[in-house]
């Protein structure tokens, strides 16, 4: 029985890398997309849709950002990389 067990937690434990469990890289938004912004994040929408702003660059750092950034996101956990996405108010919104 207690090699049952054994082999149930290393099938366990090699199993979290591949499956539900991501730690590492988020993703970032690609530049063009189109993003809600308000009291619970970044939402990535439609550009048809209505949006508040639009991914402008990807930099490392938020003072690589270009000049026209009103906004910039990167993760909190710094474990999950430290790229920058970079965002302007999007004149075409609804």
């Amino acid at each position: 029985m207690d090699h049952r067990w054994k082999a149930l937690v290393a099938v366990v434990v090699l199993a979290l890398p591949l499956g539900g469990c991501h730690v590492g890289q988020r993703d970032v938004l690609a530049v063009g997309t189109c993003v809600v912004s308000g009291d619970r994040g970044t939402t990535p929408v439609a550009c048809g849709e209505p949006h508040t702003h639009k991914v402008i660059a990807i930099a490392p750092r938020p003072e690589d950002c270009p000049r026209e950034t009103d906004m910039f996101a990167q993760p909190a956990d710094q474990g999950q990389g430290t790229t920058t996405e970079c965002f302007q108010k999007d004149a075409a919104t609804k």
